[in-house]
C-alpha cells in the first residue's frame, strides 16, 4: 500500500474513534493488533492492550462522556508502513470536567489493517479526568 493509502486508513481510524463504532473499528484493526500507551506516570497509564481490550476501553471512555470524545488530526506524515500523527481531543465528561488532551500517535499498517498504535499524551490530563482504570481488564 502507498503512504497515501496508509494515511487514509489512519484518517478512517479517527472517524471511527469519533463515532464509537466498535464493529467497524474491530474490522480496521488486525487480529494481532496492539495498542501501546507510552505514558510513564502514573504507572496505570503505561500499558499494552490487544484489539478486544482497546475497543472495549474506547467504548468505556465514551460512556463517561456527555457525547463521544472528538479527536482530530492536526498534522500527519507517513513513510513506508508508518504514519505519525499529532492530534487533539475534546470531550465533556458526565462529571462536569472537560477532557482536552494533545497526542502523538505512531501507527503501523500491514495489508490495509492497523497492527500497532503507540500513543503519547499528557498523563496528568488523562488521570485527572479518567482516574485509575488499571484493574479494568484483570
Amino acid at each position: 500500500m502507498s503512504t497515501e493509502d496508509n494515511k487514509k486508513i489512519v484518517e478512517h481510524y479517527f472517524e471511527l474513534m469519533n463515532t464509537a463504532d466498535d464493529k467497524a473499528m474491530t474490522a480496521l484493526l488486525s487480529e494481532d493488533f496492539l495498542f501501546e500507551s507510552m505514558l510513564q506516570k502514573p504507572k496505570q497509564f503505561n500499558f499494552t492492550w490487544p484489539r478486544e481490550h482497546f475497543v472495549t476501553a474506547s467504548r468505556m471512555m465514551s460512556e463517561q462522556m456527555v457525547k463521544p470524545l472528538k479527536i482530530w488530526i492536526k498534522d500527519m506524515t507517513a513513510e513506508g508502513e508508518k504514519v505519525a500523527v499529532e492530534a487533539e481531543s475534546y470531550g465533556e465528561m458526565k462529571s462536569g470536567k472537560i477532557y482536552n488532551n494533545v497526542y502523538h500517535f505512531l501507527f503501523k499498517i500491514r495489508d490495509g489493517k492497523i497492527y500497532n498504535v503507540r500513543e503519547y499524551s499528557c498523563s496528568y490530563t488523562a488521570n485527572d479526568c479518567f482516574g485509575d482504570f488499571s484493574g479494568t481488564f484483570e
